[in-house]
C-alpha cells in the first residue's frame, strides 16, 4: 500500500526544504499539470533510488514559497491526495495543513498506519532566523515581529503531542539536520 508522508513544521522549519532536496535528487522527476493551471505544477512524479513505487509531492517547488501553500481551495488537497495515493506514495508539506488536524488528518486515518505525520524538531530560534534570511533575500527590510510564528511554532507542538496521543496515525520526529535521511528512510521502508 502507499504512504502518506506529512511534514509539519512552522515557517522556516525546513520542511520545504526536505521536498526540494527530494525532487533534487530523484532518479527521474516530471511536473505534473493540472488542477492549479499551465505555470504551477499541482505535484511532481519522482522516482527515488530504493523506493519501489513512484512518489509524488503536492504542490509547486518553483517559487519561493511552495507545496499545499499554494493549492487553493485547500479541499483541492484532499482531492489530491486521494488521486496520488492511488498511484504511489504521497508526500506533502504546507504551513497551514501543519497547524491544523482537519480533514486532512481526517482523510489519513484512512491509511492507518502507512500514515505518517513527520514533525520536524527545529528549534524557534532557528525558524525565526531562517524567515528573516528568507525576507531578507527578497528585499523585505521591514523588520520581522516573530509573535505569529512563536504561537504557530507552539500550537504545532501542542498538536503533536495530541495527535501522537490519539494513536491513529504514526507520529515521526524528524531532527532538523538529518530530516531528509530520515524521510528518505521512511519511504524505502514503506
Amino acid at each position: 500500500s502507499s504512504m502518506l508522508l506529512n511534514l509539519r513544521a512552522s515557517n522556516g522549519g525546513g520542511k520545504s526544504t526536505i521536498v526540494r532536496r527530494l525532487i533534487e535528487t530523484a532518479v527521474k522527476k516530471q511536473p505534473i499539470y493540472g488542477l492549479l493551471g499551465p505555470r504551477i505544477p499541482e505535484g511532481y512524479e519522482l522516482r527515488v533510488q530504493g523506493v519501489k513505487k513512484p512518489v509524488y509531492v503536492l504542490g509547486g517547488y518553483d517559487l519561493p514559497t511552495g507545496g499545499c501553500d499554494l493549492v487553493q481551495p485547500y479541499d483541492l488537497v484532499l482531492d489530491l491526495l486521494r488521486k496520488y495515493a492511488a498511484k504511489g506514495h504521497v508526500v506533502f508539506e504546507g504551513v497551514l495543513i501543519s497547524s491544523s488536524y482537519g480533514r486532512v488528518g481526517a482523510l489519513m486515518e484512512e491509511w492507518g498506519q502507512e500514515a505518517v505525520m513527520a514533525f520536524l524538531d527545529t528549534p524557534l530560534e532557528t525558524c525565526i532566523r531562517n524567515v528573516e534570511v528568507r525576507r531578507k533575500a527578497r528585499g523585505d527590510e521591514r523588520p520581522f515581529n516573530p509573535a505569529n510564528l512563536t504561537s504557530k511554532y507552539n500550537q504545532i507542538l501542542k498538536n503533536r503531542e495530541r495527535i501522537a496521543a490519539a494513536g491513529k496515525l504514526r507520529v515521526v520526529i524528524l531532527n532538523y539536520d538529518k530530516g531528509f535521511e530520515q524521510a528518505l528512510e521512511l519511504l524505502r521502508g514503506a
